[in-house]
């Protein structure tokens, strides 16, 4: 295992993602991920999107989630994610077209899981896969509770 390797582990590591996954299995997961360093403006993600099903981890900087997909608003909804955030699960765990667009804001470091050889690797290591869907389960309903947060206090302060 090389230098780069073990600093993918350690990022993989400190993620809800892989909290109970084993050093050696996370070894063999480092083998479906690139190292990234993008700038300004670059989109990890684009809405909409079919083809691509990777998942992204954010280890430096800040993203934008942006999605003009919504009847709701008008023009783009941002909402700010910093670093050691995950994206493209939603997309990844259904096959579904990505839900909204992932714009750098500043210079960014992030980590690319191949999507489809995770999943195959999940599939061959059900007992790895079982601890890495309920993490995605975890983190699914974190997000709703806070969405559901969010979504009440905008209902009370519009008086809805």
């Amino acid at each position: 295992m090389n230098g780069m390797d073990k600093a993918v582990i350690c990022e993989l590591d400190k993620l809800a993602l892989f909290q109970d996954v084993t050093v050696q299995q996370l070894g063999d997961i480092v083998g479906f991920c690139t190292r990234l360093a993008l700038n300004d403006g670059d989109v990890l993600i684009h809405e909409h999107e079919k083809q691509q099903f990777d998942l992204y981890i954010l280890c430096k900087g800040s993203v934008e989630v942006v999605s003009n997909n919504s009847p709701f608003v008008s023009g783009e909804c941002v909402l700010s994610r910093q670093h050691k955030d995950l994206f493209g699960e939603i997309s990844w765990l259904t096959g579904h077209k990505r839900t909204a667009t992932v714009r750098c804001h500043g210079e960014i470091e992030a980590i690319r899981i191949d999507g489809e050889a995770l999943w195959q690797y999940l599939t061959d290591h059900p007992d790895v896969g079982f601890v890495v869907m309920r993490s995605v389960a975890r983190i699914i309903a974190d997000r709703m509770a806070q969405t559901d947060g969010l979504l009440k206090q905008i209902l009370w302060s519009t008086g809805i």
